[in-house]
């Protein structure tokens, strides 16, 4: 010991360890309700951000109230809440489950993606938190309410990187950057990583930053379990922590070593459990601790330094925004989208035009730092603005059980300046369902955003009388539908999670069908087609947090749309009608869709859903074009792939319920039926036309699935029942998306 007892300096080193890294909070809780003393503090990783939090005078107490929550839960696994998510940036849903990015000269390595989580609510927040810290040290890690360091990991030059200043929360972000789970960020020309690559348990660091007399680490490194043939996570986690014995410079030295066999690096719902355990084992360590340390500082003294350093701060009020990484034109183009006038507004006002920013298709990244300006005692508001790669290309699709294999494939073009535009085609493929679709969408930002879109779809349905599987024959289609649209749109946003849209619709739809189902090859099909234009309002708010098979989060559609068109009718040989027909027809629709999950906890979910038409729409030449062309009720997945005439009528209410039994984060059981009541069920009268039946009965559709949600797509093994059908009960594997492009039908 080089100085006297009243003398001792105390350091405090933590390790990294991501969600076992959770168990320093108990540690520094020990340490505080004892009295011990923390004159210098450092770690790496999550080590680093705890750390950094305790230097930057937040209580023991309050950071233990915030790792418990469900924001810092949703900022460790790259979630965001609703009201920082906004519909208006979204496109439509497809059936991708991969991406590729592109820019010009990207090879294929370049297109890969580099993280598993979306870091925009964890970068917001460490600024957030860090900067009237870092401002009131004078971007000096020493002059913090506790002296501070951590390190990054440069992996260019094999070097740990030692941060001693600057940003606050450019250091901890850049020291808790675990490789392929975070991207990796650039500091000083040096693109950094996490610590732990190089040292996870920085005590030799701390030493020879601080020289103290007294060290007292918490270490987690040997928590992790070890790698495994089968599990690719494991073996990252092998590579990358570097977990050789720490070499202990001075005598001095306490080390709790809390080990977490249950709970993996990334297991951040069992902080608690961290938390409690780092507590426990610590209480044993402290006869040891208080033994290597007589002098004592207690809470209130503590507390004392905490209130005179934190009299520095600064309020968080932003008179100037900066942006780099972009050109000018696109710089103009971010500006208009956060919207601060001229003056002086606090940080929290632009918290949501930043969210904003970041849910537009051009923009890939963000990372948002502070600068205080003594001149006018307020901050300017940096943001380093990384666009969207030029060209991406989508794949997906679903693979089935069933003969209803389709797959996937779409292309992006970003035209970024000024103005946003985005060039884009798709294509779907299979038996069962076929269209090619290509748009071009402008975005118009500023106080009032809209975007215009126009394109042209071409969409087939192929419904054949068959329950095949991999292994039997498709028997011929009875019900061919066909489509070829173009349309133009504008779209503006109602609030964060709704837009209004307005819809102008050219389509010529030709439909081939047989009016009996035991039709043999010579038969030739009746044919119907239909030419019309279709203006659509609808009102659409969106918070539901899968594509498919959603657990969580509402949606509401509501929609009304004119449809007036010349129908041609050309009868086949299994029509009881043998006249070709030309025919006017003028109808209204009105349709509302609600889903609400409105029940959740950690073991049970629940939902209900809400579907109603009403229409003044007629009847077509015959039974069969009449149901075709009639609003159809497809509450689940599969039931989109059958033709089922009794779920079609031209009014009708329906009413659902939904059970979701998670078993873990990833793996559900789902239960879900449905009534459907028409206002006059649409029957066939003798002579093969439609007519109403107004005592028709409710029908009912149900299913229940055992649901995997991989990081590609829903994996699915489902019973369904489907009411008034010749085979009632239909049993389906399935894997990806059962989704469609938009139609005029819809």
């Amino acid at each position: 010991m080089t100085q006297g007892i009243w003398g001792q300096k105390v350091a405090v080193v933590l390790s990294g360890g991501g969600a076992t890294a959770m168990a320093h909070v108990g540690f520094l809780k020990v340490l505080e309700e004892n009295d011990i003393p923390v004159d210098y503090i450092g770690g790496t990783s999550m080590g680093a951000v705890i750390a950094g939090m305790y230097a930057s005078g937040f209580t023991v107490a309050q950071i233990d109230s915030l790792v418990r929550t469900d924001e810092f839960l949703a900022m460790a696994t790259g979630e965001r809440n609703d009201e920082l998510e906004f519909y208006f940036k979204s496109r439509e849903t497809d059936a991708s489950f991969a991406t590729l990015r592109y820019s010009s000269g990207n090879l294929m390595t370049n297109a890969l993606p580099t993280n598993l989580i979306n870091p925009v609510l964890l970068d917001w927040k460490f600024m957030e938190g860090f900067s009237q810290a870092s401002a009131a040290c004078g971007e000096n890690f020493d002059n913090l309410f506790i002296p501070f360091r951590c390190i990054a990991a440069d992996v260019e030059n094999k070097q740990e990187i030692v941060f001693r200043g600057g940003p606050l929360n450019v250091a901890a972000r850049a020291s808790c950057t675990y490789p392929f789970y975070l991207p990796p960020r650039r500091v000083n020309g040096q693109l950094l990583f996490d610590g732990g690559i190089y040292n996870n348990f920085p005590i030799d660091m701390v030493y020879r930053e601080f020289r103290p007399d007294v060290i007292l680490g918490c270490n987690v490194s040997g928590s992790n379990p070890k790698p495994t043939e089968d599990d690719l996570l494991s073996q990252l986690q092998s590579m990358i922590l570097y977990r050789s014995e720490p070499v202990i410079p001075i005598n001095e030295t306490v080390i709790v070593s809390p080990v977490l066999p249950n709970i993996a690096t990334f297991d951040f719902e069992k902080t608690a459990e961290a938390i409690d355990l780092g507590y426990t084992k610590a209480l044993e360590q402290l006869p040891a601790i208080k033994q290597a340390i007589q002098r004592t500082e207690t809470l209130a003294q503590k507390n004392t330094k905490r209130r005179e350093f934190q009299h520095k701060y600064k309020p968080l009020i932003i008179d100037e925004i900066t942006i780099e990484g972009l050109k000018k034109s696109q710089r103009r183009y971010v500006q208009k989208i956060m919207v601060k006038k001229s003056g002086q507004a606090p940080l929290e006002k632009l918290k949501k035009p930043y969210f904003k920013l970041f849910g537009d298709d051009k923009i890939n990244s963000i990372f948002p730092t502070t600068t205080y300006k003594p001149e006018s005692n307020s901050f300017r508001l940096n943001l380093d603005v990384k666009k969207e790669k030029d060209l991406l290309l989508s794949f997906g699709g679903n693979f089935s059980s069933r003969s209803i294999n389709t797959g996937f494939i779409g292309m992006k073009y970003n035209l970024f300046g000024l103005t946003s535009s985005t060039l884009s085609a798709n294509s779907y493929f299979g038996r069962f369902y076929g269209s090619v679709q290509g748009q071009i969408r402008w975005d118009i930002s500023g106080a009032f955003p809209l975007s215009v879109q126009g394109g042209f779809t071409f969409n087939r349905w192929d419904y054949y009388k068959s329950l095949s599987t991999f292994f039997e024959d498709v028997k011929p289609s009875f019900v061919l539908m066909n489509e070829r649209f173009g349309e133009l749109s504008v779209t503006v946003p109602a609030g964060s999670k709704g837009v209004f849209r307005a819809d102008g619709i050219f389509t010529h739809q030709f439909d081939e069908y047989y009016q009996i189902t035991n039709f043999i090859s010579t038969d030739t099909a009746d044919r119907t087609e239909f030419d019309a234009t279709v203006f659509r309002l609808s009102y659409e708010r969106n918070t539901l947090n899968r594509k498919q098979f959603a657990s969580s989060g509402s949606y509401i559609n509501l929609a009304v749309k004119n449809v007036a068109g010349t129908e041609f009718s050309i009868p086949g040989s299994t029509s009881e009608i043998r006249d070709t027909t030309e025919r006017k027809h003028d109808w209204y629709v009105a349709k509302m869709n609600y889903q609400n999950y409105f029940f959740q906890s950690k073991r049970f979910k629940a939902g209900f859903a809400l579907e109603a038409v009403w229409s003044t729409q007629d009847f077509f030449n015959n039974y069969i074009a009449s149901s075709i062309i009639a609003p159809a009720y497809q509450p689940i997945a599969e039931s989109k792939t059958y033709f089922l005439p009794q779920f079609r009528a031209h009014q009708y209410t329906s009413f659902g319920m939904v059970a979701v039994v998670p078993f873990s984060k990833n793996l559900e059981w789902r239960s879900e039926g449905y009534a459907f009541q028409p206002f006059g069920a649409i029957v066939r009268n003798e002579l093969d036309q439609a007519t109403y039946d107004l005592s028709g009965s409710m029908k009912y559709i149900a299913a229940t699935s055992l649901i995997y949600h991989s990081p590609l797509g829903p994996v699915s093994l489902s019973a369904n029942y489907y009411d008034k059908k010749e085979e009632p009960w239909s049993f389906l594997f399935n894997f990806g998306y059962i989704l469609f492009n938009r139609s005029p039908r819809d």
